[in-house]
């Protein structure tokens, strides 16, 4: 069997049958047609499976686990199952563009040097519009030291890039597994974002990314921390036994309030005279709310 150029991840649980439909007829009505589906059962209970099945389409590669792997164990599951030149994420509650495969690999092809590929999306509860940094030196930039730039159902991989580094899911980063991601695949190919809204995101008071969003927001600030101490100069030990009592929830002394906030004021000084305007303004405020969640102790 011919390697598509594309393979198309999703992994679902207990989805909505009505969202779900429309994510899966989402790609199979892409303008571009080279691409393989695959579609992974994580142990649903629901109708999940006959929904799946329901589609006669040759391009889907079905996969049922016999017991709830979780996202993780069952993206990475995925990953190795791809035969793609890309791989592009969706998940099961989202849904793309007709034109979004086409866009993405028209881009990836021109621009050999970019592993990772995300969007401008549409988030469906508010009717906003994300707009986001989209050259790479600024993408780069802000992914490993400030903030995400590329959101995961707009994402596209170049699949070289996680087999010559051996990337994956990070189970250690639940929640934040895709930023992390993102993040490690910084240090060996360019990020960018296609300046198009290409991606339609729901978010359900009751979903996982909501019902988790402080538990999110600490791994990614945790995993920008230690970008920050590894990739700097600093006294490293010093740095990270502060981080690890933030990560225990542990009272840290002033000092070592003031020491670690100095070390990010500097990271985010050399990250803003790099990034171009007007993400270089968001660069020291995004940096610094990081030290919202650390615990002093009273005099």
């Amino acid at each position: 069997m011919d390697e598509p150029v594309v393979s198309v991840l999703m992994s679902v649980y207990n989805a909505r049958p009505d969202e779900l439909r429309q994510s899966i007829e989402s790609i199979l009505n892409q303008t571009f047609k080279d691409f393989e589906f695959i579609i992974i059962n994580d142990g649903s209970t629901n109708e999940t499976k006959e929904v799946i099945l329901s589609y006669e389409d040759e391009r889907i590669r079905y996969v049922e686990n016999e017991t709830n792997l979780k996202i993780i164990t069952s993206l990475n599951k995925g990953l190795k199952l791809c035969r793609g030149k890309y791989i592009a994420r969706l998940d099961s509650d989202d849904y793309s563009a007709p034109t979004r495969l086409e866009k993405q690999v028209k881009y990836m092809e021109e621009h050999p040097n970019v592993g990772g590929l995300g969007t401008f999306f549409k988030r469906l509860h508010t009717g906003e519009e994300v707009q986001l940094p989209t050259e790479p030196e600024d993408v780069n930039l802000l992914t490993r030291y400030v903030r995400g730039c590329i959101s995961n159902p707009s994402g596209m991989i170049r699949r070289s890039v996680l087999v010559d580094n051996n990337l994956e899911y990070d189970k250690n980063c639940l929640h934040a597994e895709d930023f992390k991601l993102w993040s490690d695949m910084s240090y060996f190919c360019d990020l960018a974002v296609i300046p198009e809204v290409l991606t339609f995101i729901r978010s359900h008071a009751d979903g996982v990314s909501r019902t988790n969003l402080a538990w999110q927001n600490k791994i990614v600030k945790v995993v920008l921390m230690d970008n920050m101490i590894r990739d700097f100069e600093c006294d490293k030990k010093y740095l990270y036994s502060i981080l690890t009592k933030y990560v225990k929830n542990i009272p840290v002394t002033r000092k070592e309030f003031e020491d670690f906030k100095f070390h990010l004021e500097k990271v985010s000084d050399y990250v803003a005279l790099r990034v171009n305007f007007p993400h270089n303004f968001i660069v020291k405020p995004h940096t610094l709310s990081m030290l919202e969640g650390f615990l002093i102790l009273k005099k």
